[in-house]
């Protein structure tokens, strides 16, 4: 991907006047059964509520945008752009659909049907944190770059993705709904899969609040530090060299802090001359 195109969303991507048909042959009305499901759509399920109210708006007032379709043979269409419409288009019984065609590699259609939908904000927490790696996987998209190209911020991105690495059936949950973000990133809070698997049958069975998460994830992440043999060894030589207790937490990321305690203010003292 080009640096060209980033923080310009889309329309970097496909600028505008490219979109909007500039000639009678990119226009065209196809028949629906000619149009085939993109590969790279995102969403796994559509919302049934969602769909109905864009049948309805449809039914009334016709389909005001064309979709984008790229062509893959003589007779067969992929949807870029506009997967809704289309299923709304097909449980109206319409035979045919407004589109625009465009020639997009595979490349291209990837990333305009992700950035589609990413900005909808209609993507469940995973179906987004999926999106978001596939555009760092495929396309070696550093966060800093993926966040300007998409308009967020990034630290929101690395909240997102970190979602991933929950336990499958919490994972599962988070998708349904039957969890919210806020509670699954609380979970986070806990390093230990067990535990998060505790916290989130806790979760369910006593209706936590996110406060009381956050006070039972911090109590477990106290209780259980993981110990880390490289960690270890380093607090032991920061141990004998400052000739006080040293601990460090290492967090995600490779960050973390590293305390050093002190006794009194001559103890304080004897440890910054050291440290100088």
């Amino acid at each position: 991907m080009e640096r060209k195109v980033l923080g310009k969303g889309l329309d970097a991507l496909i600028p505008k006047r490219d979109i909007m048909p500039a000639a009678k042959k990119d226009f065209a009305h196809l028949p629906l059964h000619r149009i085939k499901e993109s590969k790279y759509q995102p969403r796994h399920k559509i919302d049934e509520k969602d769909l109905n109210e864009l049948s309805q708006s449809i039914k009334e007032r016709g389909i005001i945008q064309p979709i984008v379709v790229r062509k893959i043979n003589n007779e067969e269409f992929e949807v870029v752009a506009g997967s809704r419409r289309l299923s709304a288009a097909k449980s109206l019984g319409l035979k045919e659909i407004p589109t625009i065609i465009k020639e997009l590699d595979e490349k291209e259609v990837l990333v305009c049907a992700i950035v589609e939908n990413l900005q909808r904000k209609d993507l469940n927490p995973i179906e987004e944190a999926q999106a978001f790696k596939r555009l760092m996987d495929e396309f070696d998209f550093a966060l800093d770059d993926l966040a300007r190209f998409l308009g967020k911020d990034k630290t929101t991105i690395a909240n997102t993705l970190r979602l991933l690495k929950l336990p499958d059936n919490i994972i599962a949950a988070l998708e349904k709904g039957i969890i919210s973000r806020t509670q699954a990133r609380t979970i986070l809070g806990v390093e230990n899969r067990k535990d998060q698997e505790r916290l989130f049958h806790q979760i369910l069975n006593e209706g936590l609040s996110v406060r009381e998460i956050e006070k039972r994830a911090k109590k477990v992440s106290h209780k259980k530090r993981q110990a880390d043999p490289f960690v270890m060894e380093v607090e032991e030589k920061l141990q004998k060299l400052l000739g006080t207790k040293v601990r460090i937490f290492n967090k995600r990321n490779n960050r973390g802090k590293i305390v050093v305690e002190y006794y009194n203010l001559e103890d304080l003292d004897r440890i910054l001359k050291r440290l100088k």
